[in-house]
């Protein structure tokens, strides 16, 4: 039997390089354009999920509040950068002040700290800006503010820098906390918010 010639001829399984370097070139045009995306999704999943920490950690307190009727306060600890909070006891010390017990907080254990790159710029309580007060030269070891027995709390703003998203601003993202007394409840605003506006 003889051999018919169908014109076609056969090569090695495999690419040429001329369609690898088609290949890469198009997989780099995918990653210069999904990249910036994804970058941009890190910083602001992380102030998600610090606003929704601290939410469950001031509704834990508010609650913890109601059961036992007694005052709470949520605790930042700026140079540790955590929040923690502590319960009112029955007790005072020898200088009379009333002594208050940490509480368990079941959403994030004994406490919960912040990632570094969070710059907390102002930090209002019932109006007054308690980092201000420090750099006046008052000692500033905590932060806190008040959560009473029928549930509410006092008025705060926290206002912070994310130096980490430089998207908008070269100094960072702005972020503004605003804590709704009755609600208790912290709403996130994109740009630094004061008592009274």
């Amino acid at each position: 039997m003889a051999l018919m010639k169908t014109g076609f001829t056969h090569s090695k399984p495999g690419f040429s390089l001329l369609e690898l370097m088609i290949a890469l070139m198009i997989i780099g045009i995918v990653g210069m354009v999904v990249a910036p995306n994804f970058s941009n999704r890190v910083p602001r999943y992380q102030r998600t999920e610090f606003v929704d920490k601290l939410n469950a950690i001031v509704h834990q307190a508010v609650v913890s509040a109601l059961e036992t009727g007694h005052v709470h306060k949520v605790i930042f600890n700026l140079d540790k950068r955590t929040i923690s909070v502590h319960e009112k006891t029955e007790q005072v010390d020898g200088d009379g002040k009333d002594l208050f017990n940490p509480i368990v907080l079941h959403a994030v254990g004994k406490g919960y700290a912040w990632p570094e790159h969070f710059s907390f710029k102002q930090f209002f309580v019932q109006g007054v800006d308690e980092i201000a007060q420090h750099m006046a030269g008052n000692i500033l070891e905590d932060i806190w503010f008040f959560i009473v027995p029928e549930g509410m709390a006092q008025e705060v703003i926290i206002n912070i820098v994310d130096t980490h998203d430089t998207g908008r601003s070269l100094d960072g993202h702005e972020l503004s906390l605003v804590l709704n007394p009755l609600r208790v409840h912290f709403e996130e605003h994109e740009q630094f918010r004061s008592p009274g506006a």
